[in-house]
């Protein structure tokens, strides 16, 4: 998503709108557990600070499709980020990677960070609440029970010692 500074620059404009829907090619979901993004949409703004410092600010909104972590369909997930950033030729080391080129900059790399940092660590679809998770001869446990439970190879010498150890 180019967005033409020019208009800031040459004072012609105090803001420049943004309300966009935003697609994302292929290649930016790779490496996440993102299926799908729907309906998704930037509504902003871009302001000019000074001669070269401009500030970024706005809503990011729609819908991840993510893997159920326990049966893998799909599960929709709504998600709304605020962002506000600003940018420019003053903004040393900037880690958003919102560079101006020719009076222009492109903010799709920057939504999509936003995007990436609201994916859940845990999804479970409504179809899945109730879903059985223990069954004949086995049961599925978290991972605070594992820290519970003392599933050490070396409980049962610990047994003994405490044993032999209170007999004499």
């Amino acid at each position: 998503m180019i967005i033409d500074l020019t208009s800031l620059s040459t004072n012609l404009q105090d803001e420049v709108v943004i309300n966009k829907e935003i697609k994302f090619n292929d290649d930016y979901g790779k490496n996440t557990p993102i299926k799908e993004l729907k309906d998704t949409f930037f509504n902003g703004k871009i302001i000019r600070i000074s001669d070269d410092l401009f500030n970024l600010t706005g809503i990011i909104d729609g819908i991840m499709i993510l893997p159920d972590d326990i049966t893998l369909e799909d599960v929709e997930y709504h998600f709304s980020s605020q962002i506000e950033v600003n940018f420019g030729e003053t903004v040393e080391n900037d880690e958003n990677n919102l560079e101006i080129t020719q009076n222009t900059i492109d903010i799709l790399p920057f939504l999509w960070q936003n995007i990436v940092v609201e994916i859940p660590s845990k999804v479970r679809g409504n179809a899945n609440e109730d879903i059985n998770l223990e069954g004949d001869g086995w049961r599925l446990i978290n991972e605070d029970e594992v820290h519970a439970s003392n599933n050490s190879p070396f409980s049962d010498l610990q047994k003994l010692l405490d044993d032999r150890e209170g007999s004499e």
